[in-house]
């Protein structure tokens, strides 16, 4: 039997290990909804130098789950960065690798990096796994819609 995840705060030495777990993530999460050329366009590298800026800027919350010394999920938290936002804090990422979903460790992820604070999300219309899971922790859509860089709809969702 394997160790219990542990959430800890990131540090600009986690980055690389940040960024694979969150690239493995949007693999696993978005298989159905991107394209085969955005995953191809994905660049590991480039991502872990945002993360480690990121990091070092301390200007937003950057958490990781471990288990058995491997990162299994990640949360990004931080100020909102709507003009219109119905709260001051935004989820900016929370993701679980497929094989640690359903074990507490997002809930986990999600109560760190918010507190239980009123915060607000954007998430894929379509993806239901992830807006159940919001759901079922208190985020109800708040009527606003945009579309990512390739077209895809996303909602925004708030807990109060």
């Amino acid at each position: 039997m394997g160790t219990a995840p542990t959430v800890r705060r990131a540090v600009p030495d986690d980055a690389e290990s940040f960024a694979a777990c969150q690239l493995a993530c949007w693999r696993e999460a978005y298989s159905s909804l991107w394209g085969p050329d955005r995953f191809d366009e994905l660049d590991p590298a480039g991502l872990a130098e945002l993360r480690r800026s990121e990091l070092e800027a301390g200007t937003a919350e950057h958490l990781l789950a471990e288990e058995g010394g491997e990162v299994i999920g990640i949360a990004i938290a931080g100020p909102t960065r709507d003009d219109d936002a119905p709260t001051e804090l935004e989820l900016y990422a929370i993701y679980v690798r497929a094989a640690s979903q359903n074990s507490g460790v997002g809930a986990t992820l999600l109560e760190e990096a918010t507190a239980g604070r009123p915060v607000s999300l954007w998430t894929y219309r379509d993806n239901a796994r992830a807006t159940a899971f919001y759901v079922s922790h208190g985020f109800i859509p708040d009527g606003e819609e945009r579309n990512d860089s390739e077209g895809i709809l996303e909602i925004r969702m708030v807990r109060r």
